[in-house]
């Protein structure tokens, strides 16, 4: 693992969280690799977020040339170790899912209820089953309560509470049934990590090893002597500074190849200039925009498009 770069614009240098700085933040990557496959070409050379370094690693497995980056450093060699198969811990996020996992029982949000609810594989029982034994006055008032910025800002750095919907509570409820009208929960494993805690199986081997770099994105992107086929860039906009997206739209302008296409998610809702949303086939319920496009310079405008 190399460590170099650093940038104070960058809110994800800190972390998300008002009590954590650094340390593992994710356990998992709440995304779904799918969506990269799909877009990206065969034998890419890829540029990825770390993250917790699920995404990277599904790329490898597909047979493509990864470059996995994170800014922080604790994020970064967890990555590593998921990679030569070290057992996954719990980060920040994961421990605020299980508190909110506790809190959904005392609302009547069983296991035993969840586990029917994901095993079913129809879309008319699942909205059914839906309608009457999960989406209850209960349930979304407590959801609207927990997911108020107010509430959030005592656990989220101000940045990352900014970037979400102001009725954040209603966006991913809608989110939520979005899902479950489309994809079969029973064949649906991140359904199973978000309500359960049950991670998704593994992703095969590496065809080839993943490059792991402890760097700022915009600043790695602009002295990179690659030039990369794909990025995914998960959400690293998404509490990110307009000078900081626009520095980091120029620098991966700058490492693209002719062709380049990019993934990038965020909770954002879409505005009315979104194209190529591909949030609905996301099966890991959260974004409010998966953006899928190709990196092209005369769309840059002022920077926040290729995210957004």
């Amino acid at each position: 693992m190399q460590c170099e770069f650093e940038t104070k614009s960058n809110p994800w240098r800190r972390g998300p969280f008002q009590a954590q700085p650094r340390g593992l933040i994710f356990g998992r990557t709440y995304e779904d690799p799918d969506i990269e496959l799909r877009a990206f070409k065969p034998r890419s050379r890829i540029f990825s977020i770390a993250g917790a370094g699920c995404t990277a690693r599904a790329l490898a497995a597909a047979g493509h040339h990864v470059t996995g980056v994170d800014i922080n450093p604790d994020q970064l060699a967890y990555a590593e170790s998921r990679a030569v198969g070290e057992p996954t811990q719990k980060g920040g996020a994961e421990r605020l899912m299980a508190l909110g996992r506790n809190l959904a029982t005392l609302v009547g949000w069983s296991r035993g209820k969840l586990a029917h609810f994901l095993n079913l594989s129809d879309d008319v029982e699942q909205s059914d089953y839906w309608d009457c034994w999960l989406d209850t006055p209960m349930w979304r008032a407590t959801v609207d309560t927990l997911l108020n910025p107010r509430l959030l800002r005592l656990c989220y750095a101000s940045p990352f509470v900014d970037a979400l919907p102001r009725d954040f509570g209603v966006r991913l409820r809608r989110r939520l049934q979005r899902v479950w009208i489309r994809h079969a929960y029973r064949r649906n494993p991140y359904a199973a990590v978000l309500l359960l805690g049950t991670p998704p199986a593994e992703p095969g081997a590496a065809v080839f090893s993943i490059q792991f770099i402890c760097a700022d994105a915009a600043d790695f992107l602009e002295n990179s002597p690659t030039e990369f086929d794909a990025f995914a860039l998960s959400n690293i906009g998404d509490g990110a500074p307009l000078n900081y997206l626009r520095r980091l739209r120029a620098a991966i302008e700058r490492a693209a190849a002719p062709g380049a296409m990019f993934v990038a998610r965020t909770f954002a809702e879409p505005d009315p200039n979104t194209t190529a949303n591909w949030a609905a086939l996301d099966r890991s319920l959260l974004w409010g925009v998966v953006k899928v496009d190709h990196i092209t310079a005369e769309r840059a405008g002022d920077g926040s498009c290729f995210i957004y």
